[in-house]
């Protein structure tokens, strides 16, 4: 989200080595050179850390840093590669390091994007970088996913749904018109309009329909609890 925050492998570091659960800490070449990227993968890896998603990240100027510009020395497809080579046993250029990972790379897929035909060949670049499953924008329609399906001939990986848990129609106004890449519907958006006070049960139960009806289509999925709120994803699975 282009904020200063704690670097997501470290985090993933003290999640699993207090916690015990596994992790899937997003990586982004935003703010880190090819040779940083290396660096951190492998002091995570050291660590036990073995999910990756690979993600471009948001540009630092649409974010608290106005004026701002990101590294990207790569984008998610490159860092994806980066990945896949170190699992080989060698550096992005080719030379070798002392033993390989075992990254479990994942990568982005949005099936509601504006520009179906250039997210359909990134993902196919990224399933050739190496990708073993992919976990999609938040989705308010599977009708999105299931055309993006159509496209590209059926997943190649598994797919993990991304379900928004929103509570109120200002928030579902606001991700449609300001979260570039989220599509709220604008039948969902009267749902939430028209339920007035009670939209966090209206929310909760989209979320939960959005929950039934992919059981059938995808692998899993992950929740997008309410804003500091993380014990709230628990509801959709009550």
């Amino acid at each position: 989200m282009a904020r200063a925050r704690a670097n997501a492998l470290m985090a993933a570091v003290a999640i699993e080595r207090d916690c015990g659960i596994e992790t899937i800490p997003h990586v982004t070449p935003r703010d880190t050179s090819i040779m940083g990227l290396e660096s951190q993968l492998l002091g995570a890896h050291a660590e036990g850390v073995r999910n990756v998603l690979a993600v471009t990240g948001d540009p630092p100027e649409i974010g608290d840093y106005p004026g701002s510009q990101g590294v990207y020395e790569v984008d998610s497809i490159g860092l994806s590669q980066i990945v896949s080579q170190l699992n080989r046993g060698e550096d992005y250029n080719g030379k070798g390091i002392d033993a390989p990972t075992s990254f479990f790379l994942g990568v982005a897929v949005n099936p509601s994007a504006d520009d179906l035909q250039t997210e359909v060949e990134r993902f196919h670049q990224k399933i050739e970088a190496g990708a073993r499953y992919a976990m999609t924008q938040a989705l308010f329609d599977l009708s999105y996913l299931d055309r993006f399906e159509e496209l590209i001939g059926g997943w190649p990986v598994p797919v993990l749904l991304g379900i928004f848990y929103v509570r109120s129609h200002q928030l579902a106004v606001r991700l449609h018109n300001e979260v570039p890449g989220i599509v709220v519907p604008e039948e969902i958006q009267r749902r939430f309009e028209q339920a007035g006070p009670n939209a966090g049960a209206e929310g909760l139960a989209l979320a939960r329909e959005l929950y039934a009806q992919a059981r059938e289509k995808v692998a899993g999925v992950y929740v997008i609890p309410p804003f500091k709120q993380p014990e709230a994803a628990l509801d959709l699975l009550d």
